[in-house]
């Protein structure tokens, strides 16, 4: 039984997976158990204060797991979207004999050039959530991370349910955004990890990845359509390539 840890990006939450653990689940064959973790100021931890760091969200996600599978557990898969991807990232370096694996969708590191990591047109996205109401931001944000049009309406009325639920404060995006620019990865990773890549992300430059692939020779992936929020547009797309990577086999593109 493998365990996975999905991990979401900037203000988001567990919710906004949707149905992306279930494809993954099946597409496993169901040989896993998904641990989906909430980062502070989001989700289950709307309540407590954003942290400052990206190194204090990975101590939290330990934390968490520990909590769950106890403080001796098997290392486990990692799989983070953009923000989480740092957090993946910097648990398999810090930490490699708890992480079997990682993943990382769109992610980026502090070392790359800035317009690489927030492309200037998101910009005006990003400073819209700010001034704007929820609907607003919701809308703007949704049509900046997904290239998806056909679900837009269906996903923007999830989405906006969830802010609902759980409103994400200025605050927290504000504290993740400085996180996330100041997350430096170290040089080298003992850890073998996958990267999938959308080339049409709008948000972040897909030369992101190919610099992390580069860097710690690991395989990636590139969907030729997908936003930024990749599993949002194609779960079933990461889904196969994670399994196929799980299994050890290649999947076709």
């Amino acid at each position: 039984m493998i365990h996975f840890v999905l991990l979401r990006g900037l203000a988001r939450e567990a919710a906004h997976w949707l149905d992306f653990p279930v494809r993954l689940h099946e597409a496993l064959g169901g040989a896993c158990q998904l641990h989906l973790i909430d980062f502070p100021g989001c989700g289950t931890h709307l309540k407590a204060a954003a942290l400052t760091s990206v190194e204090a969200m990975t101590e939290h996600a330990r934390a968490e797991l520990v909590d769950v599978l106890g403080a001796r557990h098997e290392p486990v898969l990692v799989v983070g979207i953009s923000m989480g991807g740092m957090v993946a990232l910097d648990w398999a370096q810090r930490f490699p004999d708890e992480v079997r694996g990682l993943v990382l969708i769109n992610s980026s590191a502090g070392d790359q050039p800035v317009w690489w990591r927030l492309r200037p047109r998101a910009l005006p996205a990003i400073l819209f959530a700010f001034i704007s109401g929820v609907k607003s931001r919701e809308a703007r944000v949704l049509s900046i991370v997904s290239n998806n049009r056909a679900d837009y309406a269906q996903h923007l009325n999830q989405w906006l349910h969830i802010q609902q639920q759980r409103p994400v404060t200025r605050a927290t995006i504000a504290t993740m955004l400085r996180a996330a620019a100041r997350f430096r990865p170290q040089a080298q990773c003992k850890v073998d990890g996958l990267l999938l890549a959308s080339e049409q992300d709008r948000m972040v430059s897909v030369r992101a990845s190919d610099a992390l692939a580069r860097q710690f020779g690991w395989p990636i992936h590139h969907h030729p359509q997908a936003g930024h929020d990749l599993p949002l547009d194609d779960p079933h797309w990461v889904s196969a390539k994670i399994a196929a990577w799980c299994a050890g086999g290649a999947a076709p593109e």
